[in-house]
């Protein structure tokens, strides 16, 4: 065992210790409801992006798969739906049985932001406004320029859409992927989306560490705040991200005064991250691994 593990484990015990804080919806799984969208509204979104044979449409968050099956089915388009939820993929699996269009329907049970859309021409999303916002710089770094995208009730931010209808009383928004829009909403060239929720694990002698991490980018400089049990926060500070690879610092106070310093660094890979943290206890130097994964 490394000279003053038992030691950090203990510290990080008291300040760091937490039980998971995986988001727990009705669906049992994933960070968005699952709300169906209205048939009269499902067909207002493909319409509104004028979808066609020769698109591929993906659903991000697909529930029943209903988007994609009718983009098959009434649109003659191919498509494939996301969603993290292995009861959903099987209700879309068979809805597309039932309306005859397996060979040009598939769905993906993963995580959103795992999900690969670079094939996709049109992009449909019924989600919350947060995520949205999240997964744009993915849209936009992946979607070719002349893609579509298209969001059933909430906006992009401060990308304003091309186009945005009423239907039934229910907004659909409208997006097209441009070089424009790449340059000024998109990600710096090769940087990683690292903004949002993340699920944080260090394993320890004592046992496991799990924690709430927040991130957020503007640029190559990167905050944040980790939440552990009873509300304790650690704030992120010195934080940089470069492409693939971050490094910041966290700042504990002792009870004795002062204060434990952590450096870590880590990459990123699509929706997980791997790191590790370095400190100094007894004047040794100690390390450990971590790992994250979004929330």
């Amino acid at each position: 065992m490394k000279p003053g593990l038992p030691l950090i484990a203990s510290v990080l015990s008291l300040g760091l210790l937490c039980a998971p804080l995986a988001a727990q919806w009705e669906s049992g799984r994933g960070e968005v409801p699952y709300v169906p969208t209205p048939p009269e509204v499902v067909e207002g979104m493909l319409k509104l992006a004028e979808v066609k044979e020769g698109d591929t449409v993906i659903d991000l968050g697909c529930g029943d798969g209903r988007i994609a099956v009718m983009a098959a089915e009434k649109f003659h388009a191919r498509s494939r739906g996301v969603d993290i939820n292995p009861e959903r993929i099987q209700e879309a699996e068979e809805n597309a049985k039932k309306a005859g269009v397996t060979d040009r329907v598939r769905f993906i049970e993963s995580n959103l932001f795992d999900a690969d859309v670079r094939e996709a021409t049109v992009v449909t999303l019924y989600l919350l406004p947060d995520v949205n916002r999240r997964l744009r710089p993915k849209l936009l770094k992946e979607l070719k320029t002349g893609s579509r995208i298209v969001s059933h009730a909430f906006d992009m931010g401060d990308w304003q859409p091309d186009k945005k209808i009423s239907v039934n009383n229910r907004s659909i928004y409208l997006w097209h992927v441009t070089e424009a829009a790449k340059a000024q909403y998109g990600p710096p060239p090769d940087q990683v989306a690292a903004d949002g929720e993340w699920i944080f694990t260090m394993p320890t002698p004592n046992g496991e560490i799990q924690a709430q991490l927040t991130l957020k980018t503007d640029g190559q400089r990167l905050s944040g705040t980790f939440v552990f049990p009873e509300n304790r926060r650690l704030e992120i500070s010195d934080g940089t991200i470069n492409g693939k690879q971050m490094n910041f610092t966290v700042r504990r106070d002792r009870q004795q005064g002062g204060f434990m310093v952590y450096k870590m660094s880590g990459t990123i890979d699509g929706g997980k991250m791997k790191g590790k943290t370095e400190t100094e206890m007894d004047g040794q130097p100690v390390t450990q691994e971590w790992s994250a994964k979004r929330k």
